[in-house]
Parts: C-alpha cells; structure tokens; sequence
C-alpha cells in the first residue's frame, strides 16, 4: 500500500490527478475475457489525453455478469499490466457485505491503490442498513475506500449527504463519487463532506463547477468517467485540454472545451441517463471505434440496436472525432 492507515484522505488528495476512467472488457466468442484484448485496453486507455488512472469494475465493465473467477483474473490482469505506472480503483461491490470483504481484500493484495463500494443494489435498504452494510466492510479490508452516490435508477439508492457525514467516523473512507446528474445535489454533498473528504464526479460540467465554486475542496480528479474514450482524439484532445485549462486556473477555456465535450455526450449518452441507466452495450460498440478492443456483450446485456448506433457514427462524424466511413452493422439475418 502506498499510505499508512489513516493517510488514505490526504493521499488521494495530493496524489489523484485527471480522469480515472473506465477500461471496457473484451470478450471472446466463448464468453471469456479476452486477456491481450484487455491488456490493449489498458495501454490504450492510460494513453488517453488527461487520463491518469483506471476505474475498473464498474458498469461499463460489466463486472455483475462475470463469474468470480472472471471478476478476480480480470482484476489481476489490468493490475499486472498497469504494474504500478498510474493509480487504479477496482470497483469491490457486492450484495453481501462478507462478500465485499473478500473482493476488497483480493484487491488490495493485487496491487489495487483504492477500492469502490456501492451501496447494496438489491432488497430492502434502508438508511439504517446502508451504514451497517458500511460498517462492516471498511474497517475490514485495509484499504482506502471511496463510496458511489447516484440518482440513477440502476443502483436504486441515493446515498445523501448526510448519510455519507454519518460515515467519515471510518477512517478509510476517503471519496464519494457523485454522479447525480443534480447540480444542487452535487453541491450539497461538497459543502456538508466536501472539507473531509474528496467529492468526485464523472462529468466535466459538474467538475468545472466544483472548481469554480469550492477551490479549496474541489479535487483535482474525476472517476468513472467513459468521455476521454469517445469524446477525443490524438488531433482533437479536449479532455485533456480541458484539464490543462483547469490546471492554469482558465475557466473561460476549459468552459470552451468542456462544452464540446458536453456536446458529444449529450447527443451520445444523455438521453439514456435521463432513463436512469448505462446503455453499456451501446458504449462499447463506440469505444471499438475508437480503436478499444470489445468483442460481445455479456448475457443479460443489450447490444445496440443498428439505427442506435449508426445515429451516434453520424454524430462523431458531424464533430470531426471519426472520419466517414462505411459501418457495417452485424444484425440477426447477417
């Protein structure tokens, strides 16, 4: 570990840096996880402009259809090929509270710099049983653990400002993701834990703001999110020029660029968020375009429907991130 117990709040804060992004899991005609697929995706993605670290086990990577032997080889790999270059969150949620235990524990003996928890995303749950569930993880796994709050209906419970107070007494709870999709809600969760801990976000609007607005809490990280994969180019590179602008403290720039990120996503992912969920399958079938090895969705996971994913090639190629191009979409009959 790179911190002694009870360094994990200071640590995040002086050592995350730019985007912590997903890595998507390829997988072969069996099902398998392709294992140099995802080492290309590792390499492929710490390349990334702005990108300086990993989240993995997340919804984008499908980790509640994998086996647990597939969810502890997958681990083990990204780990193995980062080999200590760049920060990796591994996302440890589990409905059972022993359960998460262990997968924080696998984690952090593979070389994991920080953990995930959700909230359990299934049964009853109440505020109560959200921090017993808590309670009993973080002091058992001997690693910095950041907690997920969302409105969306995939997890089905907001973690709130207040419950997340009623947890800094945990030592090792060290972030909040805060994917809302709320401003208000973004910003109460700043001003009530935001002096304690890091209150992240996966959108850059949301970031801006938090930089703007809380100079002294905002972190210099976001995590979770999929925009450096699709929303940029090696000749087009506004994540990372957006970072850079915020690092200079040019607001009015990185405004400049976090609207053109913004104007991609929306037309590519918003108007699944507004629904309340990921459309994962449609994610990966772009992250492929951009060069990402992908293979097929997991059982239980919809893949994108042709006219859906030929809308999202028009955008790309309107913006100038993808050149035109014949796509040819795999169907049924095909």
């Amino acid at each position: 570990m790179k911190y002694a117990r009870g360094e994990e709040r200071e640590w995040v804060r002086e050592t995350l840096r730019g985007y912590l992004t997903v890595v998507y899991t390829p997988f072969d005609e069996a099902g398998a996880v392709d294992e140099e697929g995802l080492r290309h995706n590792v390499r492929a993605t710490l390349s990334l402009p702005g990108v300086g670290g990993l989240s993995i086990n997340s919804l984008h990577q499908e980790f509640w259809t994998l086996t647990d032997v597939q969810r502890r080889s997958l681990v083990e790999i990204v780990l193995d090929e980062v080999s200590g270059r760049a920060p990796v969150v591994v996302g440890c949620s589990d409905l059972s509270a022993e359960r998460a235990v262990e997968w924080a524990r696998h984690a952090a003996a593979a070389g994991a710099d920080l953990v995930m928890v959700w909230p359990p995303f299934y049964g009853p749950r109440s505020a109560d049983g959200v921090k017993a569930y808590y309670e009993y993880v973080a002091p058992r796994i001997g690693i910095g653990m950041i907690l997920y709050s969302t409105t969306l209906s995939e997890l089905g419970f907001y973690l709130a400002p207040d419950q997340v107070e009623a947890l800094l007494y945990l030592p090792n709870v060290c972030a909040v993701q805060n994917t809302t999709l709320n401003l208000a809600q973004y910003a109460a969760m700043m001003e009530r834990v935001g002096a304690q801990i890091a209150v992240a976000t996966s959108l850059e609007e949301y970031h801006l703001f938090g930089r703007m607005a809380f100079p002294e809490r905002a972190p210099g990280f976001l995590i979770g999110s999929s925009r450096p994969v699709f929303c940029q180019t090696a000749e087009h590179p506004h994540c990372g020029l957006f970072l850079e602008a915020l690092d200079r403290g040019d607001f009015p720039v990185a405004a400049r660029h976090a609207r053109r990120i913004m104007e991609v996503a929306d037309r590519l992912q918003s108007q699944y968020f507004a629904r309340g969920f990921h459309h994962v399958g449609l994610f990966k079938a772009l992250a492929a375009l951009f060069g990402m090895r992908t293979g097929e969705v997991r059982p239980g996971i919809a893949p994108p429907a042709p006219v859906e994913l030929a809308a999202c090639v028009d955008v790309l190629v309107q913006v100038g991130l993808l050149k035109p191009r014949r796509l040819i979409i795999r169907t049924d009959e095909t």
